[in-house]
């Protein structure tokens, strides 16, 4: 289980360094859930200068989130690291599912989820770890690493932000998640707030105030 390993990286330990720690259990380099697993960044890559970088966006975490929740066939179709979205494939992979004619309800279906939570990725991610770890059945305590901790530690990432900045963030990210795994908006997003900033709002508000510009002149 490569795990992001702060305080030795800071120092400059290398990778050898960091396996004969980890191997022999040293203080320094404990596995546990206080370090971020490698599996939650993109490319599996973490800048120890800025660890919220890439943090929560790694193709295997969103491939395990849709195996789960919407189906395992789905769960091939994710379409890489990073911010990138092919629109056009999306469309065509929406219209594949439309023509099926057996369609098998879904978790995320049968449990009416629209919109990726922190919960529900705080749920995969503890699955994908147990999936990776040497063990057979599931525990709370595995070793050294606590699940419910892990649990913890990742809701508390998106539900505590330390500010109005990192919870801008925070809601950016759940929402490039939404667009990963469910691929398409939802009408529910359209809020009377959404809808006034919209062009077709925007063009009455102005047709109105040129309305109102000619009545003033006159």
């Amino acid at each position: 289980m490569r795990v992001v390993n702060y305080s030795a990286q800071r120092n400059g330990g290398g990778t050898t360094q960091i396996r004969a720690g980890i191997r022999d259990r040293t203080a320094a380099f404990i596995v546990s859930e206080n370090s971020w697993p490698l599996f939650m960044y993109q490319d599996y890559d973490a800048d120890v200068e800025n660890l919220e970088r890439g943090l929560m966006k790694s193709k295997l975490l969103i491939m395990a989130f849709k195996a789960i929740f919407t189906s395992p066939s789905s769960a091939n179709e994710v379409d890489g690291e990073g911010d990138g979205a092919d629109i056009i494939e999306n469309h065509r992979r929406a219209q594949r599912q439309s023509d099926q004619t057996k369609v098998k309800t879904c978790v995320a279906s049968i449990i009416g989820m629209r919109k990726v939570t922190p919960r529900a990725i705080a749920y995969t991610a503890c699955q994908i770890r147990f999936a990776l770890s040497n063990i057979t059945s599931w525990r709370t305590v595995d070793g050294d690493f606590d699940y419910q901790i892990y649990w913890s530690n990742i809701v508390d990432f998106f539900e505590n932000a330390p500010g109005p900045a990192a919870r801008g963030r925070v809601n950016e990210l759940l929402e490039w998640w939404t667009r990963k795994v469910f691929g398409k908006n939802h009408r529910q997003d359209l809020t009377p707030d959404v809808v006034s900033r919209m062009s077709v709002s925007a063009l009455a508000t102005q047709r109105q105030e040129k309305e109102d510009a000619v009545f003033d002149s006159d």
